[in-house]
């Protein structure tokens, strides 16, 4: 919904934060206006931190009322009593991003001291309102956290299982999602640093049923295997069912590459998504997808579609790209 963030997390797929934040209110209501038509199975708003956006309440309202459900993934970092309130009268599910079991290595990857405790206070009041509205029998969104997992912490799902599912009554599922390199995470430096190898993210998928069995108050837990991104059994680019929409409604071609198709607020959602389809089966992506055998293939190919994809715009924030695994004190 926006590029504008407080958090600069090292591998931000959208560099949010580091760029111009686009949305307008005029255009937020446009473009949901677009996918209340389309009538999309379910829509989840992310950015950046998507409750920056100028008119999302009314976006999201308006996604409602023509019966779709919409998730929220939030930093939790603008979190109040209020707030935890507005998000029960409007989302189906809101889930907390949270990268450590402790607040170093969550700060570090974030980009921002203080991070990791907003987003346990965060969790402590949408815990409570859910627990609350529940109680009184009134409906609420389902709580979930999501942890992207890298290099750095990786020894920490199993601390993160533990201390999450116990602290907090109302949490309903823990995401374990390995970083898509894409984006920040695409980058040669990322992929050197923090992307999982092939074996790791093997023992990952592996390790699912014992983190599983680590949580407690009926948390569920779920490991995500990326690889259904690049390798979907035909040719080219997966024909995955998701529409990727940037802030001004322009349409990825693919939902980890920079390539866009055109914008909503130009030309029909229908003629877009036909556009998309036909860009996987470009000689160029089939070539590149048919090369893909790891993450780190993936990370190369990924590179090598942005470059050759990516508008003049895209291609100089490209350039100027760095990787600094250091929280900051903004």
């Amino acid at each position: 919904m926006t590029y504008a963030c407080p958090l600069r997390c090292n591998h931000c797929y959208s560099e949010s934060g580091r760029r111009p934040a686009v949305s307008r209110r005029e255009d937020v209501l446009r473009i949901a206006e677009v996918i209340a038509r389309v009538k999309p199975r379910g829509v989840a708003l992310s950015g950046g931190e998507p409750l920056l956006a100028p008119g999302w309440e009314e976006a999201v309202e308006r996604l409602r009322e023509a019966g779709l459900p919409v998730g929220l993934y939030t930093s939790g970092w603008m979190m109040d009593e209020a707030l935890a309130r507005r998000l029960a009268d409007t989302f189906a599910r809101v889930c907390v991003s949270v990268d450590g079991g402790q607040a170093r290595t969550h700060d570090m990857i974030r980009g921002r001291v203080g991070s990791f405790e907003r987003a346990m206070a965060a969790l402590e009041l949408l815990a409570r309102e859910r627990r609350e509205r529940l109680a009184r029998g009134e409906p609420c969104y389902a709580l979930g956290v999501e942890m992207t997992v890298m290099r750095s912490n990786l020894a920490e799902t199993e601390l993160l299982v533990r201390e999450l599912s116990g602290r907090f009554p109302g949490l309903g599922a823990i995401q374990l999602g390995m970083v898509i390199p894409s984006g920040l995470a695409a980058e040669e430096d990322f992929e050197a640093r923090e992307l999982l190898t092939h074996e790791e993210g093997q023992a990952l998928l592996a390790d699912e049923a014992r983190l599983a069995s680590l949580a407690s108050n009926g948390v569920r837990v779920a490991v995500s295997d990326v690889r259904s991104f690049y390798s979907y059994g035909e040719p080219g680019a997966p024909r995955l069912p998701f529409a990727h929409l940037e802030p001004d409604g322009q349409l990825r071609a693919f939902e980890t590459c920079e390539a866009k198709v055109g914008t909503v607020l130009e030309e029909p959602f229908e003629v877009l998504w036909e556009r998309a389809l036909a860009w996987r089966g470009e000689p160029f992506v089939v070539e590149q997808y048919a090369s893909i055998r790891t993450i780190q293939d993936w990370a190369r190919a990924s590179r090598a579609l942005d470059q050759r994809y990516g508008s003049a715009e895209d291609l100089a924030r490209i350039a100027r790209r760095t990787w600094r695994p250091k929280a900051s004190g903004m």
